[in-house]
């Protein structure tokens, strides 16, 4: 099949990009944005992103590692969608409840 879009992980934006393939595609931000930080719209050194697809292909969610918080996030796929943290975010460490 044909790319539909790249996802990219700005690091250092902290955010989700999803780009157009096309040379000089438009992107929208999908995940963080809104500088770095812990609330529910932004992200903190972002490293990986997965996606959650329902059985149509379609995007359900964004499964974002937010490396620097510790934690897995979940976002919506709305541009700048709010995420809910799945895995995580309560510190470093090697408890159950820790990344």
């Amino acid at each position: 099949g044909s790319v539909v879009a790249y996802l990219l992980v700005e690091q250092y934006n902290h955010r989700v990009q999803r780009c157009a393939p096309a040379e000089g595609g438009a992107c929208t931000t999908v995940a963080g944005g809104h500088g770095s930080g812990r609330a529910k719209n932004q992200l903190n050194d972002p490293r990986g992103v997965a996606l959650e697809q329902a059985a149509d292909g379609s995007v359900v969610a964004y499964l974002v590692l937010d490396y620097g918080n510790n934690r897995v996030q979940r976002c919506a796929p709305a541009e700048g969608g709010v995420c809910t943290t799945v895995a995580g975010g309560n510190g470093e460490g090697s408890a159950a409840n820790q990344l």
